[in-house]
Order: C-alpha cells, then sequence, then structure tokens
C-alpha cells in the first residue's frame, strides 16, 4: 500500500469494526436475527460498567478524531504558475502546507505522527516515518 491516507482510513476501521465485534459479541449457540441483534446491543452497553463504558467511549472519540485529522490534511494541487500547466503542479497538504512534486511524496508530520503507532503492520512503509 503506497497511499498513506487509505492506510490510516483502513487502520480506523479495523478499529471500529473491533468495537463493533465487542459489543456484538453473544453466546456461541444464541440464534438472533436483525431485529433482535439492536435490542441485545443495547443491553449489552447498558450491561457496561463504568470503566468499560469509558473505554469504549475513548476509542470512539480516538476514531473520530483520527477521522477529522484526515479530513483536514488532505492533499490538494495547485498550479505552480498559474494558467501554465506545462509546469506542473504541486501537492500540498491543505493545513501544513507541505508541498510535493507529487500526491503521496512527502506526507505531512501530522499524518506520519498518525501512522506510527502501526509501524510493525505489514502494509506501512518504511518512507511514511517521522
Amino acid at each position: 500500500m503506497d497511499d498513506l491516507i487509505a492506510f490510516l482510513a483502513a487502520r480506523v476501521g479495523q478499529r471500529q469494526a473491533l468495537i463493533m465485534q465487542a459489543v456484538k459479541k453473544t453466546e456461541i449457540n444464541e440464534s438472533l436475527n436483525r431485529g433482535e441483534t439492536k435490542v441485545v446491543i443495547e443491553k449489552k452497553i447498558r450491561s457496561l460498567n463504568d470503566i468499560e463504558l469509558d473505554a469504549v467511549n475513548q476509542m470512539i472519540n480516538e476514531i473520530e478524531a483520527t477521522r477529522r485529522l484526515l479530513q483536514a490534511h488532505r492533499t490538494t494541487v495547485s498550479e505552480k504558475v498559474p494558467g501554465f500547466p506545462l509546469y506542473g503542479n504541486e501537492y500540498w497538504c491543505e493545513t501544513c502546507h507541505v508541498p510535493a512534486d507529487e500526491a503521496g511524496t512527502n506526507w505531512c508530520l501530522t499524518l506520519r505522527l498518525l501512522a506510527l503507532p502501526h509501524a510493525d503492520h505489514p502494509d506501512y512503509s518504511e518512507r511514511w516515518r517521522p
């Protein structure tokens, strides 16, 4: 995977799936239909103690913060010389204004730091390391 944004989005999706999997976990032989599943999940959430509920809420807040950071640090394209496309374009992080010759060749420090906890993941690229 060469795209740091796609890598981070996939890690966010995995984290969210883990939360939902933990909340949805039921007895092995318990069969549920789609309507019953919602009720079971609500009951399980209500049965969590304060520490467990705080942990789930913290993970949900971390996921939302990461999504917002990804949105804020999008790469945008601007013409080097307005009106002269032969001179090419430059890519910039919309927040940090980190330039690059092509999209994804010089990710901003914020995105690189977000990816650092996942450095042991097989899809992590060493060129993303801050």
